[in-house]
C-alpha cells in the first residue's frame, strides 16, 4: 500500500474480500480492523493441510470401560420404582398412586394430578405428591410420607405455610 488512505472504493473492496488492495492477504487485525474467527471451511483446510504434511499424527485410542458408580444410599431408605412408565421416589409413593388410579376407573375421583407445586414465600416451592379432585370437585392435598419424614422440621414448616397461605390441609398417606 503505497499511500496512507484507502478511497472509499480500496475500503469497500478490503469488506469484501478481506485483502488489502493489491491483493495481500491482510495482516493481523489492528485497531481499524475487526478480528473474526475462522470460518469451518478455513479450519478444516488448515486440518487437511496439516495432515498432509505430517504434522498432526492421529492416534486410536481405545476408549475405557466405564467403571460403575457406586449406588448412593437415599437419605430415608426408599427405592425409586417406575410403575406406568412414570417414576416414583418410593415404593409407597408408587404404591399411593396406584390406589387413586384405581379409584379413579371406579369413579370414585374425577381425576388424579401428580406433583403439583405450590409456590411459598422466599422463593420457595413445595411439590405435593398428589391432587385427587373429589366426584363434588372438591380438592384433596395428598402426600405420601414415612414416619420419619413426617416428622422432619422443613416438611413441617411447610405444611404449615400451605395451610395459612392456600387454607389447603396435606393428608399423609
Amino acid at each position: 500500500m503505497s499511500q496512507d488512505r484507502w478511497t472509499a472504493e480500496e475500503y469497500r473492496e478490503y469488506l469484501r474480500t478481506q485483502r488489502e488492495p493489491g491483493g495481500r492477504r491482510a495482516a493481523s487485525p489492528t485497531c481499524c480492523q475487526i478480528a473474526r474467527p475462522p470460518s469451518r471451511a478455513e479450519v478444516e483446510e488448515a486440518w487437511a493441510r496439516a495432515e498432509r504434511e505430517g504434522q498432526i499424527m492421529m492416534l486410536e485410542i481405545p476408549a475405557e470401560p466405564e467403571a460403575e458408580k457406586p449406588k448412593r444410599r437415599q437419605k430415608y431408605g426408599n427405592q425409586r420404582t417406575e410403575v406406568d412408565g412414570l417414576k416414583f421416589d418410593s415404593k409407597h409413593e408408587a404404591e399411593v398412586y396406584q390406589g387413586l388410579k384405581l379409584r379413579e376407573k371406579a369413579g370414585e375421583l374425577r381425576c388424579v394430578l401428580r406433583q403439583v407445586g405450590f409456590d411459598l414465600p422466599g422463593g420457595i416451592r413445595y411439590f405435593a405428591d398428589f391432587m385427587t379432585v373429589e366426584n363434588d370437585y372438591s380438592i384433596r392435598v395428598l402426600d405420601a410420607k414415612s414416619e420419619a419424614t413426617r416428622k422432619n422440621r422443613v416438611y413441617i414448616n411447610k405444611k404449615k405455610q400451605i395451610m395459612a397461605l392456600y387454607g389447603i390441609d396435606i393428608e399423609e398417606v
